[in-house]
């Protein structure tokens, strides 16, 4: 054992170790640690971006097909509507031109006639393509009353009609209906004596409506508190079915609709009407 030699390295020799780490990439990764990290940065910077534009792309083609896929399904549509559309101005002229027409056809050509306009509230006298007369009125209300289990509503018919009987100074003697819309109006209850005899409502004032406390009462037909002066006016021109021109105890009510269905008239023009159209002149509403 004491013949080994001491092979203890010198201490006049440097002491050399390598200490770079085995292999390509980790060499390169220990010289250039900077320069790896700012070069994945970049790789994932990279793919991010990449990544990002083929999102994009894909919406953006998405969204292009979606509009013109809307597109198409408006086109389609606006197609339709035009096409409708242009069904329904046809028809309607059609229409127009069949009324014209048959409105033509029914006009008396030798004398005159009467034109109501429900719309305009306006009546005129016409005789071939002149108009003799035209003054406003007032139209059925449109309102509705309860009767007997019956729906009645205020309009004016509309069609052809004539003027059958002309009467000054004439009596209403007002249905059944009226008297109730009364006591609802008032809110009051109602006693139908309607069928009693003309004299059982002696001592009550001719012409009004019979009120007792909180009832209204429907005087018999024919009794004196039936007839009613002045509501009719100054004259009056009756139709079929029970519709008058009519003057009215309410004039500003002329222009609108606010009548049972007859129609009314101021003063003046009922009168014109009474002196210049004969019975027998047919009458148009529409």
């Amino acid at each position: 054992m004491d013949n080994i030699p001491n092979r203890r390295r010198p201490d006049s020799v440097p002491e050399r170790r390598d200490y770079t780490p085995k292999g390509h990439v980790r060499r390169i990764f220990h010289d250039h640690k900077l320069g790896v990290v700012l070069a994945l940065l970049g790789v994932l910077l990279s793919a991010g971006l990449f990544a990002a534009t083929s999102a994009w792309a894909v919406n953006e083609r998405l969204t292009r097909r979606v509009t013109e896929m809307s597109y198409h399904n408006d086109t389609r549509s606006l197609e339709y509507v035009r096409r409708k559309e242009a069904e329904l101005v046809q028809s309607v002229a059609e229409k127009e031109r069949a009324l014209a027409a048959r409105e033509e056809e029914l006009a008396p050509k030798d004398r005159a006639y009467l034109v109501v306009s429900l719309a305009e509230r306006r009546v005129l006298y016409l005789k071939g393509n002149d108009t003799l007369f035209k003054a406003p009125v007032a139209v059925g209300s449109g309102k509705t009353v309860v009767v007997e289990g019956r729906t009645k509503r205020f309009i004016t018919p509309r069609g052809r009609m004539a003027i059958t009987h002309k009467e000054l100074d004439p009596v209403w003697v007002p249905p059944t209906w009226h008297y109730i819309e009364y006591a609802r109006k008032t809110g009051r209850r109602v006693v139908d004596m309607s069928n009693a005899s003309p004299g059982a409502l002696a001592g009550y004032p001719a012409g009004r409506i019979p009120v007792r406390g909180n009832t209204v009462i429907i005087p018999p037909w024919g009794s004196p508190q039936r007839a009613q002066k002045g509501v009719l006016g100054a004259a009056k021109l009756e139709m079929y079915d029970g519709y008058y021109f009519h003057g009215t105890d309410n004039p500003s009510s002329i222009g609108s609709a606010a009548s049972h269905g007859c129609i009314r008239m101021y003063k003046d023009d009922i009168l014109w009407m009474y002196k210049n159209v004969p019975v027998g002149t047919l009458v148009y509403i529409y």
